[in-house]
């Protein structure tokens, strides 16, 4: 009754959390003109659609598309930057950009951003990719399993477990997700049991893409409970953490992502304490099907 208690209170902050991203619909005009809103009536002549500022009825004949999963004006936006590169020179640095020239001795290359451009001798370029990411996860959904092996530092001294996970991801946009954990642990020790079972919610950043592979971090909070018999501890309390990870798409399996994680968290159950330290060599690996 206490673990129910706990994640319905659990569930509803995310629910609360969560509850302002509501999906918004684009309308692409036959002037190139965008309007991003709530669409909230279709007839035969017209669209009607609320915007952050105001309600506007545009005709049928001035659309264009409408776009439900906010990523046509992705593409439209990627397709004005160009052909964007990646060039790792022989002295080990990088540079992105969007290649202008290229000839036998040299290429120019371009800083999407309007920085600036270099002219770069062919024989001091390493090698080149494309850096266009194809990964589009905008609104999408995943379901999976994480596997994670962490080491719980107590007062008896570090002891390692593992966890199996049943994962629920969402992308609320191009960078930014949702995730809810459900785990069960457990470790023997001598004579002594550790057993874990949490409920986890987290928020994630997408901080880098490189073609199909996204660099992200995030934060968790979540409720635990636990039994150590080395401690003769026996509740449940709330954790908090962080974490870092790596995500990655095959071309073969494109529904599928590939991730290992490293993290830091701390739990409070009853007067106790405890840091938990995800950092071992291969601490943490996750599977996820969108959909």
């Amino acid at each position: 009754m206490k673990i129910l208690k706990y994640s319905i209170l659990l569930s509803l902050f995310l629910t609360c959390f969560f509850i302002g991203q509501v999906k918004a619909e684009i309308i692409i005009l036959e002037n190139n003109e965008i309007v991003q809103g709530k669409i909230t009536q279709y007839t035969k002549e017209s669209i009607t659609i609320e915007t952050d500022t105001e309600t506007l009825e545009i005709p049928i004949s001035n659309v264009r598309l409408i776009d439900y999963l906010s990523t046509a004006q992705k593409y439209q936006q990627a397709d004005q930057v160009g052909n964007k590169f990646i060039l790792y020179l022989k002295n080990g640095e990088i540079i992105e950009g969007i290649i202008t020239q290229f000839t036998n001795e040299f290429l120019t290359i371009e800083s999407p951003e309007g920085y600036g451009v270099l002219q770069i001798p062919i024989s001091s370029v390493n090698f080149m990719t494309a850096g266009r990411s194809n990964i589009d996860l905008n609104q999408r959904d995943g379901i999976g399993y994480v596997q994670r092996r962490s080491t719980l530092d107590s007062s008896s001294g570090l002891s390692s477990y593992s966890s199996n996970q049943i994962s629920y991801k969402f992308f609320l946009s191009d960078d930014m997700f949702g995730n809810l954990l459900l785990a069960y642990g457990s470790t023997a020790y001598g004579d002594n049991k550790l057993q874990i079972m949490s409920f986890d919610g987290r928020m994630g950043w997408v901080i880098k893409e490189i073609q199909n592979m996204q660099l992200y971090t995030g934060a968790s909070l979540g409720y635990m409970q636990i039994k150590d018999d080395s401690q003769s501890l026996d509740g449940s309390g709330i954790g908090y953490g962080v974490f870092l990870g790596a995500e990655i798409f095959f071309h073969g399996l494109p529904n599928f992502g590939f991730s290992g994680e490293i993290g830091y968290s701390t739990k409070k159950v009853d007067e106790y304490e405890i840091s938990d330290l995800s950092i071992s060599s291969f601490p943490a690996f996750s599977v996820h099907y969108y959909f």
